[in-house]
């Protein structure tokens, strides 16, 4: 658990309010239970007029998603960084848009 340095106490702010409050996000990984994470990835759209309307059609329907995860130490950004997992897929919607 992270401590602030300047612990709430004299007229001397630290690095950042996080610092001089003690308010620090845990963004850690719960150990031992898996964690879903949910991001939306847009498909390229293109506008395209059909019967006199302009309407959004996708520019491509395949889409390869490509996942790295990174583990970046604390520190300067040149403190030994790694990659830790990596996963690729190609997704596809159908054209008829059902």
């Amino acid at each position: 658990m992270p401590v602030p340095q300047q612990l709430a106490r004299g007229d001397r702010m630290g690095r950042g309010p996080y610092e001089k409050s003690g308010l620090i996000e845990d963004t850690g990984l719960p150990p031992g239970k898996t964690v879903k994470e949910r991001f939306d990835i847009m498909y390229p759209l293109t506008e395209v007029e059909e019967s006199g309307k302009t309407v959004n059609k996708p520019s491509a329907y395949d889409l390869d998603v490509e996942v790295k995860l990174w583990y970046l130490p604390f520190g300067t950004p040149n403190g030994d960084p790694f990659l830790w997992r990596e996963f690729s897929k190609t997704v596809s919607i159908s054209k008829s848009g059902k």
